[in-house]
Order: structure tokens, then C-alpha cells, then sequence
């Protein structure tokens, strides 16, 4: 049985999404910080590789067509420049299978094809590393999509009442 409880979300798991789609990427990182995840946004290339160096992240979200560098270019940079990379997980409507061994051969960890179901964004980030060892949810025999865990309430750091969209409302440390 693969249920997953509460105690499965890691506190505070530090997630960078960098997407030029603010709509997107503001969703995502809202999804994210529901379930307890503190998040990062950055919608070029520049300031993505910029969060993604000065910061340690458990898991960060690039979007191939970025302005400024791609995010070929910009999992590349990661990994040259942090000996301990975070999961970096390609977020892209490209999903030819070109597309998918560009992604690979570019240092990506895995390749997920717009629009990403939720239940996929959570698994891989309360997963971690786990999660690129087992085939998508919607793939081959795997049932129905795994649903999404309960929210951990008490994984929560302080709220904020002043109804920003900003979604760096607890930035990764």
C-alpha cells in the first residue's frame, strides 16, 4: 500500500520554481507553500541561476524556454557550480522524445511535460530523490494518479495577512 500521511512532508522543504509564466509559477509555488514547502520564484534564466546558487534548494523547477538563458543553459550553470546539486526537474511543454534526451544530456534529473498534474509536482518534491526512481504516476500500469497528501498544517511558518502574491513570503535559508 503507497499511502502517504503528514508525516511524510519534510518541514520547510525549500523549492525553487523558475518559469517565465507568472500565472504558472505563482500556482505552483502556492500549491507548494500548502503543503508546507518554503518557495522561491524567478521568471528568467539570470535571476533563477542567481537563486539557485546563492541558496541551498531541495528541489528546483526550470522551465526549458526562459528569457535571458534557457534553462538547458541554466542546469548547466547549477551543476558546474554547486558540488551538491538539488533535484533539478525540467517543466516544459516540449515533450517530444528529442525533447526529453535533450533534457537529459543537459544534466537534467528528470523531464516533466506542461501541464504538470499536481499530485506529479508534490511527488517529486516530498519524494526527493525517491521519486526519480519510479515511473510517473500516469505511465504504463501504475493505477490512477497518486492524490495528493493531506496538508500538514503544523508545517507552516508564520502567515502573513497582507494578501500579497508574492510567493517568496518564506524564502528558502
Amino acid at each position: 500500500m503507497n499511502s502517504r500521511s503528514t508525516d511524510r512532508v519534510p518541514p520547510g522543504r525549500c523549492v525553487l520554481i523558475i518559469d517565465d509564466n507568472e500565472d504558472l509559477a505563482l500556482s505552483q509555488a502556492s500549491l507548494l507553500q500548502y503543503y508546507g514547502c518554503r518557495v522561491e520564484v524567478a521568471h528568467d534564466g539570470w535571476e533563477g541561476l542567481r537563486l539557485a546558487t546563492q541558496k541551498p534548494h531541495d528541489v528546483v523547477f526550470i522551465d526549458i524556454g526562459l528569457p535571458g538563458m534557457s534553462g538547458y543553459e541554466v542546469v548547466r550553470a547549477i551543476r558546474s557550480a554547486l558540488d551538491d546539486p538539488p533535484i533539478l526537474l525540467a517543466q516544459t511543454a516540449y515533450g517530444q522524445p528529442e525533447d526529453v534526451r535533450k533534457s537529459r544530456e543537459a544534466g537534467f534529473d528528470a523531464h516533466l511535460i506542461k501541464p504538470v498534474d499536481p499530485s506529479e509536482i508534490i511527488r517529486h518534491v516530498l519524494d526527493g530523490r525517491d521519486a526519480l526512481h519510479r515511473p510517473a504516476s500516469d505511465q504504463g500500469d501504475q493505477g490512477p494518479p497518486t492524490p495528493l497528501p493531506p496538508r500538514n498544517v503544523r508545517s507552516f511558518g508564520p502567515s502573513s495577512s497582507s494578501g500579497s502574491n508574492r510567493s517568496d513570503a518564506q524564502p528558502c535559508l
